[in-house]
């Protein structure tokens, strides 16, 4: 029988494939294997997962969730998976990230309102920064504009990556919410900005911004000085910093959908795992477990490594 060599060669690539690809219950690595935990929240009866944005953990392996999917809200679980609150329910508009701060206060931004929001564990709004419904420039000192992400400094200064828009820069605040200055340009240049999405702190200060449309992350002082750049990560969507200085990364673009672990130290990529589902940003806890909110798979997806 004469065999058809386009066939040929197509079956041999859906079959390499189907071994490169890890299944939806497993993240895969060289040197590193996690697993999924199924169902690991329980959530209430007759409800599930919607769009999910972000998630945080705080000191007392608390995980905060933020639900961009109607009904959108801040969803709190204990370290078993069991619901212990939640709030803002219907309330923001265009949900995008959330971060959990040292005195575990939670920090959320909003796209649509154009602030940042901090609030109590308990749901209690405390501060807020850039004007409600009003979209600034990218030399405005009182407004935002799309605000993405949001870092906390040990000293309290507050860090915000404004770009989910026509801004591109990132905005430094005083603990009580205080314009001090922002920085940040459009373009593709060292330290230019395109759509910075995320922005976390290494233990020496120095700030990671997920320049996504520029397919980089870019490192600054916090003065905005220009430090350097890591570009072996994809197109970074959401950031995570471990004490250790070990930066997680996802790439949500549809057909990429992975996640990279760089050591910030020397640069050097210590794993990368396909099979998410439009991870947005992610969470890494005490013990080592991921955490990745995915918009188009509608889920929070714990992982624990074998």
């Amino acid at each position: 029988m004469t065999m058809n060599p386009v066939r040929t060669f197509a079956a041999a690539l859906l079959a390499a494939l189907a071994i490169a690809l890890p299944d939806a219950t497993t993240l895969r690595a060289a040197d590193a294997t996690y697993r999924l935990v199924e169902n690991w929240a329980h959530l209430p009866d007759g409800t599930k997962w919607a769009m999910m944005t972000a998630v945080d953990i705080d000191s007392h392996g608390t995980v905060y969730v933020l639900q961009r999917g109607v009904p959108a809200q801040v969803m709190a679980f204990d370290p078993g998976g069991k619901l212990l609150r939640s709030w803002g329910y219907g309330t923001f508009p265009s949900a995008h990230g959330l971060r959990v701060d040292r005195q575990d206060n939670v920090w959320v931004t909003d796209r649509g309102w154009h602030q940042v929001l901090k609030y109590s564990p308990e749901g209690r709004l405390l501060l807020t920064l850039g004007r409600k419904g009003v979209a600034g420039d990218n030399n405005s000192t009182d407004a935002l504009n799309g605000p993405s992400d949001v870092a906390i400094a040990p000293n309290g200064d507050i860090f915000v990556s404004d770009g989910e828009s026509t801004n591109t820069r990132v905005v430094k605040f005083s603990a009580d919410g205080k314009f001090i200055k922002f920085w940040g340009t459009k373009g593709s240049g060292p330290g230019q900005l395109n759509v910075p999405h995320a922005i976390v702190m290494d233990s020496k200060g120095r700030l990671y911004v997920a320049n996504r449309s520029n397919r980089r992350i870019e490192i600054f002082d916090q003065d905005g000085g220009y430090i350097g750049v890591i570009t072996n990560a994809g197109t970074p969507y959401g950031l995570f910093m471990t004490k250790d200085d070990i930066l997680y990364t996802c790439d949500g673009t549809e057909g990429k959908d992975d996640l990279t672990i760089v050591d910030t130290k020397d640069g050097k990529v210590l794993a990368h795992f396909g099979g998410l589902d439009g991870p947005h940003m992610l969470a890494v806890d005490a013990s080592g477990a991921i955490y990745v909110a995915e918009t188009r798979g509608a889920s929070v997806r714990k992982f624990v490594r074998n």
